[in-house]
């Protein structure tokens, strides 16, 4: 326990000293992308398909400095764990992370990074019958590297890939200890940042 709060202060001292640097950029970005190689261990929905790629869409607020920045970012992937339509008509996944973010300029516009963070994985699986509907809250972490490309003093073109894990106590007992879990994916999106 006494880990994660210090992870949590670390994490919040990086924002506030991003947010106080003078060359601290503010920027939103709205993306579109991909999720692929998702995998689930043995269990409930563990036969849904998380194996093929699907749409994802999104958007990220954050402060990027030189050379740290905070990043929140949101995504929404209808029918992410595919499976039979006919029996799974409807299910989705969405992301809530909390990132820092390490970047570097290229040029006067560009920018490459790499983040890393946690927050919230929100899955939802709903059958034909409600007879499995499944509605589950996990926390995760993300880390991912990218690049934006500015194409004029306000404008960036924005790529992407971020991987995905679960995280969670493996093992209930009197002892709080944090696993990585048996769901994860990749995501790589595309899009474009306005930057104030």
């Amino acid at each position: 326990m006494t880990a994660l709060r210090t992870m949590t202060a670390a994490a919040f001292t990086v924002a506030v000293l991003a947010a106080a640097d003078a060359r601290a950029e503010s920027y939103l970005t709205g993306y579109g992308g991909i999720v692929f190689g998702g995998d689930l261990a043995s269990g409930p929905g563990s036969d849904l398909d998380t194996k093929n790629h699907h749409g994802v869409y999104g958007g990220a607020l954050g402060v990027i400095g030189s050379p740290l920045g905070f990043e929140v970012d949101f995504s929404y992937t209808p029918n992410f764990f595919g499976g039979n339509r006919a029996l799974v008509p409807s299910n989705n996944l969405a992301t809530l992370m909390g990132n820092v973010v390490l970047s570097g300029r290229m040029g006067e516009r560009s920018r490459v990074y790499v983040s890393a963070g946690a927050g919230l994985l929100k899955s939802s699986v709903n059958d034909v019958d409600d007879f499995f509907d499944v509605s589950r809250n996990d926390f995760g972490a993300d880390a991912g590297i990218g690049i934006m490309a500015g194409v004029s003093d306000n404008l960036s073109l924005r790529a992407d890939v971020r991987y995905f894990r679960n995280l969670g106590d493996a093992e209930p007992d009197d002892h709080f200890d944090i696993n990585f879990g048996s769901f994860d994916f990749w995501r790589a999106t595309g899009g474009l940042s306005l930057r104030f």
